[in-house]
């Protein structure tokens, strides 16, 4: 399961929710949380999804504000609701994942919580990040830095693009972790 927040604005919560079964079907569930519509939807196609949301906007005549969930496991879904529902503040009119709304969440309160729920079941820690980022994003150099072996480093590398979605051998994603970790 997972879930589109819309930032509430000048549309009624009833005329999103009839516009979006009929673009989706009716195998969703919404709530009104906060003054915010959270929808619950299994995706594939975070693409569509976003297309989806464009044609809203156009349909509603409104600026769109929209966070889309990661592939998240059902029990980080309600976690991530929490840090969905405080990066929308922050975002600018659009439709935003995780990682884009860290992007432009530069004064978001509790930074912590999110790299927390980043690193949640992967093994890596605040001061791999670190190190990492001090040897360039290069797996070989961080390797022997760190006295881990190249293979367990990879293992590690994987494991954390699986769960969380971030790769920090990927320049924009380590960027992201790094600066959750040194702006806590």
């Amino acid at each position: 399961m997972r879930f589109i927040i819309i930032k509430d604005g000048t549309y009624n919560y009833d005329t999103v929710k009839d516009v979006i079964q009929s673009l989706v079907g009716n195998n969703i569930k919404t709530v009104n949380k906060n003054n915010n519509i959270v929808i619950y939807h299994s995706y594939n196609d975070e693409e569509e999804i976003r297309r989806m949301l464009l044609a809203l906007e156009v349909e509603l005549m409104t600026n769109m504000y929209a966070y889309l969930s990661n592939d998240s496991s059902d029990d980080r879904l309600d976690e991530e609701l929490e840090i969905g529902l405080k990066l929308l503040e922050f975002i600018p009119h659009g439709v935003f994942n995780l990682k884009e709304a860290l992007l432009h969440a530069n004064n978001v309160k509790g930074k912590d919580k999110i790299l927390s729920f980043i690193l949640k079941y992967t093994g890596i820690s605040e001061d791999f990040i670190r190190d990492f980022a001090k040897c360039d994003l290069n797996v070989s150099k961080a390797s022997k830095e760190m006295f881990i072996h190249r293979n367990t480093m990879i293992y590690k590398l994987d494991k954390l693009k699986e769960i969380s979605g971030f790769d920090l051998r990927c320049f924009k994603d380590a960027y992201i972790l790094y600066m959750l970790v040194e702006n806590k």
